[in-house]
């Protein structure tokens, strides 16, 4: 795989709340730091408990943070009666449920090219697409329903 096909996100899609495109943010520098940790485990000749470690506690961080992140869009499409919430709601299980599952083949098999297909591939497509569906229909709602980050 080139460099080129690794980026994880090229742009940050934007919705209508700070507080949203805020922890996108955070979550796309999470992601890429550990995508520098993938890379450098697959350059390595022999891999170490640090780097293994080191990817564990970038995945677990990477799960608490994505868990406090839907929470909160949660109450906000709870606060706002989003019309939508059990489809926005599935799709954040779903998400959940997924990287669970990367975690624990991860700890228990350190299965990077598994690793490698869901930090370069697979969340980066399904991020760009529910923040441009789902995540912008709902910040989008909260501001008609007069929502104020204030």
């Amino acid at each position: 795989m080139h460099n080129s096909d690794k980026t994880i996100l090229k742009a940050l899609p934007l919705v209508d709340i700070d507080f949203m495109n805020k922890t996108h943010l955070e979550e796309i520098v999470m992601v890429k730091k550990l995508g520098g940790l993938v890379t450098k485990y697959q350059q390595s000749e022999s891999h170490s408990e640090t780097e293994i470690d080191q990817i564990t506690l970038a995945l677990q961080t990477w799960l608490e943070h994505m868990q406090a992140h839907f929470k909160r869009e949660h109450e906000l499409m709870d606060k706002t009666e989003f019309p939508s919430v059990a489809i926005h709601s599935d799709a954040h299980t779903n998400a959940l449920a997924r990287i669970s599952t990367v975690l624990n083949i991860w700890k228990q098999q350190q299965d990077i090219q598994y690793l490698q297909d869901y930090v370069f591939k697979i969340w980066p497509n399904w991020f760009k697409d529910h923040v441009n569906s789902m995540d912008l229909m709902t910040a989008k709602h909260a501001r008609k329903y007069g929502f104020n980050e204030e």
